[in-house]
């Protein structure tokens, strides 16, 4: 490939953990992101980062948001822009496959 534009296929990268959970499609200097698939029962912990701003689109599936002390149900298509420090995390406690994608921007 010509130039300094990057191509990656989900199918080519694993799971970073597992058999299910982020794939990490770009991970550079600015940013990284990807997609994650979470199955039923799956569980992202409240988890904050300290120099990334987080964005998530929802492409299926309603598992719960948790963001500081709050629980949002998602619906498909809803997307939730997360500031640095802001604790965070996701359940799928529905009984489908969730498909996600996100989005790390680096702030330092």
């Amino acid at each position: 490939m010509e130039g300094k534009m990057k191509k990656v296929n989900e199918k080519d990268v694993p799971f970073k953990h597992g058999k299910s959970g982020s794939k990490y499609l770009f991970n550079e200097q600015k940013f990284s992101g990807g997609v994650a698939y979470l199955d039923p029962g799956d569980e992202i912990k409240l988890h904050g980062h300290d120099d990334e701003t987080e964005i998530f689109y929802f492409v299926k599936g309603a598992p719960v948001f948790m963001s500081g002390d709050n629980e949002i149900r998602v619906a498909q298509g809803d997307s939730y822009l997360v500031p640095s420090g802001e604790k965070h995390g996701i359940k799928n406690d529905t009984g489908a496959v969730v498909q996600m994608t996100f989005l790390k921007i680096k702030e330092k």
